[in-house]
C-alpha cells in the first residue's frame, strides 16, 4: 500500500512538473516572440479551442454553448466574420445556423419539448407566408437578393427560434444568459457612443450608412450621428438595443438567486447601455414606444413600484423638453412635420401598388425596384413626395406578397401574442414576468415596425425570436407535469 500510495505521489509530481514546464514555455516564447505574432498565435489557440469544442457540442447533439457563444460575439460578426466584403457569402450567422442544422441530425433519440397546439398553428401560418413569399421571388428583377432576404430574414431567424424551444434547457442557463447579455449589451451600447463622440461610423461596411441629425444647411454644432454600432442598420442597432433592455431584466427575476455586487452593477451599466443604444438613433417611433410601453408597466405594477413608473414616466418627459432645450434645431429636424407627411405618402404608395397585384404582390424585396426604378408608384401628401421605401411591416409584406403572404403574416402575429396571453392567463408563478416582458418586447418591435421595414432585417429577426423562443421555453419547461394547462397552451 505504502508503494503504491508513493508511486502515485511520484506520478502526480511528475504531471506538475511536466505542467509547470510546459507553461514556462509558453511564456517564454511569448516573451520572445514580437507583440503581433504573440497576439496572432494566441488567437491561433483560441480558434482552435473553440472549433474543438464546438466539434463536441455538434457531435453530442447538444447546441445550449453554440447558441451562448453566439449571443455573446453576434454583434461583431457583421463586421469582423463577413467573407467577401461586398455581398457576403460566409457570415458569422450562416455558420452558425448551419452548424446548428448539423447539430439536429444528432440529436435525434435526445429528449426534446414538443411544439404545444398553438405554436403549431403558428408555425403552419407562418410556413405559409414563407411559401407564398418564396414563390414571388422568381418575378424579382434581382431573384438572389430575394431569396438572401427571404433565408437571412426570415428563415435562418425562425430555425434558430425553433431549435431553442425543442432543444435547449433555458433554466439551466439563466445566469450565464444574463452574464452574456450583459457583456454584449455593454460593449455594443459603448461602440454607439464612440460614434456620436467620436462624429463618425466605427465600423463601416460596404450596406451601411451615416444618418445625421440637426441643421444641415450651415456648420453649426448642433449636428450629431445618429448611430449604427457594430450593425449595418440604424433600425437594427435601436431595436436590438429596446429588446436587450427589456430581456436584462427578465433574465434578472427569472434566475431568481440574488447576484453579487459586482453583478448588480455589472447589470446596471448593462440596462443604461441597452435603454442608450435603443435611445441614441433618435427614432420618433422609439420614444413613442418606450413612452407607451412605461406607460403601460404602470398598469401591471403596484405600490411603491407604480410610483417609481410614473417618476420614471416623468423623467422621461423631463428629459425630452431637456433634450429639445439643449439642441434645438436636432429636436426641430426630427420632429419636422415633413417626415410624418413622407411616412403618409408612402403609405397611398403602398396602396397604389398592392392595388395593382393584390394576390401576389411585387414580389419579395421588390418594393424599391417597382418605385424607384419604373418610377411608375409615385404619390404625394401635400407637397410631400414618397420616400419609394414602404417604411412598415405589414405595408411591405402586403405590397410585396399579396393577400396570399400578408393574410398567414398577420395571423402569425396574432397567434404569437395568443400563446403569450394563455400563459398570463395560466395564473402560474413567473407568468406575469413572462406576459410583461413579452408585451413590452413585442410593442417596441411592432411600435417602431408601423414606421420601419424592421421586420426584414436579419440581425434584429435572430435577435428578437431568439429572445421570444426563450421566454416561451422558460413558460412552457415551468411545472409542465403539475400543469397540463401551459403544456398544451
Amino acid at each position: 500500500m505504502s508503494y503504491s500510495g508513493t508511486l502515485t505521489e511520484h506520478n502526480q509530481s511528475n504531471l506538475k512538473f511536466r505542467a509547470l514546464l510546459g507553461i514556462t514555455a509558453i511564456e517564454i516564447l511569448v516573451l520572445c516572440l514580437p507583440p503581433k505574432w504573440s497576439l496572432i498565435g494566441v488567437l491561433g489557440l483560441l480558434a482552435i479551442v473553440a472549433l474543438f469544442g464546438v466539434c463536441i457540442s455538434v457531435v453530442r447533439g447538444r447546441g445550449d454553448l453554440l447558441i451562448l457563444g453566439w449571443a455573446l460575439v453576434f454583434p461583431l460578426g457583421y463586421y469582423y466574420f463577413a467573407y467577401p466584403e461586398v455581398h457576403p457569402v460566409i457570415t458569422l450567422d450562416r455558420v452558425f445556423i448551419g452548424i446548428l442544422m448539423v447539430t439536429v441530425c444528432f440529436s435525434f433519440g435526445r429528449e426534446h419539448t414538443p411544439l404545444p397546439r398553438t405554436l403549431q398553428r403558428l408555425g403552419w401560418w407562418w410556413v405559409a407566408f414563407l411559401f407564398f413569399a418564396a414563390i414571388t421571388i422568381p418575378a424579382t428583377k434581382v431573384p438572389l437578393n430575394s431569396l438572401r432576404t427571404l433565408l437571412d430574414g426570415f428563415i435562418f431567424p425562425t430555425f434558430l427560434a425553433w431549435f431553442v424551444f425543442r432543444y435547449v434547457d433555458v433554466r439551466s442557463h439563466l445566469s450565464k444568459l444574463h452574464l452574456i447579455t450583459c457583456v454584449m449589451a455593454i460593449y455594443v451600447g459603448a461602440i454607439g457612443v464612440a460614434e456620436v463622440a467620436l462624429h463618425r461610423d466605427l465600423l463601416v461596411m460596404p450596406d451601411s450608412a451615416v444618418f445625421l441629425a440637426g441643421d444641415y444647411n450651415d456648420n453649426s454644432s448642433e449636428i450629431i450621428i445618429r448611430p449604427n454600432g457594430p450593425f449595418s442598420t440604424t433600425n437594427s442597432y435601436a431595436l436590438i438595443g429596446v429588446t436587450t433592455f427589456f430581456f436584462l431584466s427578465f433574465l434578472k427575476e427569472a434566475a431568481g438567486s440574488r447576484l453579487s455586487w459586482w453583478r448588480e452593477w455589472l447589470h446596471r451599466l448593462a440596462r443604461a447601455a441597452a435603454l442608450a443604444t435603443a435611445i441614441m438613433p433618435i427614432f420618433r417611433s422609439m420614444f413613442l414606444a418606450l413612452g407607451i410601453i412605461l406607460f403601460a408597466d404602470v398598469f401591471y405594477t403596484f405600490g411603491k413600484r407604480r410610483a417609481v413608473r410614473i417618476a420614471a414616466l416623468t423623467s422621461f418627459l423631463v428629459v425630452a423638453l431637456a433634450v429639445r432645450a439643449a439642441l434645438p434645431m436636432v429636436f426641430e429636424e426630427r420632429s419636422d412635420p415633413g417626415n410624418l407627411f413622407g411616412r403618409l405618402a408612402e403609405q397611398r404608395q403602398v396602396m397604389a401598388m398592392f392595388t395593382d397585384h393584390p394576390l401576389n404582390g411585387v414580389g419579395l424585396n421588390n418594393f424599391y425596384y417597382e418605385a424607384s426604378v419604373k418610377g411608375k408608384y409615385r404619390a404625394f401628401y401635400g407637397d410631400i413626395e414618397s420616400v419609394d421605401y414602404p417604411h412598415n411591416n405589414f405595408g411591405a409584406v402586403l405590397a410585396e406578397t399579396g393577400l396570399t403572404g400578408f393574410v398567414p403574416y398577420f395571423v402569425s402575429q396574432v397567434l404569437l401574442v395568443v400563446a403569450f396571453w394563455k400563459i398570463y392567463r395560466s395564473h402560474l408563478p413567473e407568468s406575469k414576468l413572462i406576459w410583461t416582458t413579452f408585451l413590452y418586447i413585442f410593442l417596441g418591435y411592432w411600435i417602431n415596425g408601423m414606421s420601419l421595414a424592421s421586420g426584414y432585417y436579419s440581425d434584429l429577426n435572430l435577435w428578437y425570436l431568439l429572445v421570444i423562443a426563450i421566454l416561451m421555453k422558460f413558460a412552457v419547461s415551468q411545472n409542465s407535469e403539475t400543469h397540463p394547462r401551459l403544456s398544451l397552451l
